[in-house]
């Protein structure tokens, strides 16, 4: 299984095409400023088609390229129900963001939790993770032991609750539902560097205090 990142700006948004095999499809994970060009010429390059494009949550960072890639691609656009209005309306989180224009959009596909997403020999679960955002999911693909987390868990640290919709009540319940993955399990976060559940397990466990 092969995972490309392509990452962004002063912040380190990170946004990611994977796929599990050269000459076949994939997915993209988050679509931050300027990404899309750097996708598609990703997918091109090993012959991936891109089969969908998905939403970690609505903060405006993380789909600004969502239209981009959609027109480019064909791929539906899909996201939780919950962060519709932020896609919908990203001046809500361009919080610190002067000089920035987001167009909205809107999913083609709502995906729910445990919902099981297919592409190739790829079975992504959707797991409804909110407290960044009332949208925030992450992607758990257990047989090859990866997460996309999103904002969720990141290196050293979690997403932010004190912003409009962050919630730490839930996300320590989200925290909670990932601290029982195995340790094994290799994480890509939507901000710095892949890390493991074990090296975040520290910080996962206070969320069981």
């Amino acid at each position: 299984m092969f995972v490309k990142a392509v990452v962004w700006g002063p912040g380190q948004v990170a946004g990611y095409l994977t796929f599990d095999a050269r000459g076949g499809s994939g997915i993209v994970i988050d679509a931050p400023p300027g990404a899309a060009k750097r996708f598609i010429e990703i997918a091109t390059a090993e012959g991936v088609k891109i089969a969908m494009v998905i939403n970690t949550h609505g903060h405006w960072d993380h789909i600004a390229d969502n239209l981009a890639l959609a027109e480019a691609t064909g791929a539906p656009l899909c996201a939780h129900a919950w962060d519709i209005a932020r896609m919908a309306n990203p001046q809500m989180t361009m919080y610190n963001a002067e000089g920035f224009k987001v167009a909205p959009s809107t999913p083609d596909r709502i995906l729910h939790d445990q919902e099981v997403l297919e592409i190739g020999s790829m079975r992504f679960e959707v797991m409804h993770t909110p407290g960044h955002t009332p949208g925030s999911i992450c992607l758990y693909e257990a047989a090859r032991g990866l997460l996309f987390s999103g904002d969720t868990l990141l290196k050293q640290g979690v997403g932010r609750t004190d912003v409009p919709g962050g919630n730490n009540e839930a996300l320590n319940k989200s925290l909670r539902r990932l601290c029982m993955l195995p340790d094994a399990t290799r994480v890509y976060p939507g901000h710095g560097s892949p890390t493991t559940i074990k090296d975040e397990r520290w910080l996962l466990e206070l969320a069981l205090l």
